[in-house]
């Protein structure tokens, strides 16, 4: 569909469809089941709203960091979450960053707390978040190394390793994105595009 079509349907639609609509095109890798988490901004107080909104399906929504004028939001299936986290690369960079427990619940509780202090000034930037997004543990590396520079692509992330295989993720989340942004256009609520998922 053409920007023109959404444009029309954001300038009509109710908030609570504008709100699917944002999240359907930011978080739909994850929605669609080929995703572990995303992370999202969103308006103060939204985040009781998407919980709500998620309740009785496969997506979990917590808040990172909650602040007077905006939300940090994680949206994560547990399922995928904890397949992740039995990765050895994935164990061996979190024990670097001072992970001791590798079950989804403990992770998350972790980096919520990392999240907030560096949110508060009081620590640097949690980048094992970017693995917990399921970014490739390597190129998380590289982006620390380069301090964000030197990459061979940015998209959805900085690519430093194996631009083709990145290419392929892209497309794939590409397509979840036009998939999930239809089914909003055509009414469907967050909890009925998750459960579209194919992976039920």
């Amino acid at each position: 569909m053409s920007a023109d079509v959404y444009f029309s349907y954001l300038n009509r639609c109710p908030a609570h469809a504008r709100l699917s609509f944002y999240v359907a095109s930011q978080c739909a890798p994850v929605l669609k089941g080929i995703k572990a988490s995303n992370m999202i901004t969103m308006e103060a107080g939204t985040w009781r709203i998407l919980r709500k909104a998620f309740q009785n399906s496969k997506v979990i929504c917590i808040p990172l960091s909650l602040g007077e004028e905006k939300d940090v939001l994680l949206l994560y299936r547990y399922g995928h979450l904890a397949g992740l986290l039995k990765e050895e690369k994935v164990i061996r960079f979190l024990r670097g960053c001072g992970y001791d427990r590798m079950d989804a619940a403990s992770v998350i509780i972790r980096l919520r707390l990392r999240y907030q202090e560096y949110i508060s000034g009081h620590a640097p930037f949690p980048h094992e978040l970017g693995v917990i997004l399921e970014y490739p543990v390597e190129d998380v590396e590289s982006f620390i190394v380069n301090g964000g520079k030197n990459c061979l692509l940015t998209r959805y992330w900085k690519v430093y390793h194996n631009k083709e295989r990145a290419e392929e993720i892209f497309r794939l989340y590409d397509e979840a994105r036009k998939t999930a942004i239809e089914e909003v256009l055509n009414g469907c609520p967050l909890a009925v595009i998750v459960e579209n998922d194919g992976n039920r």
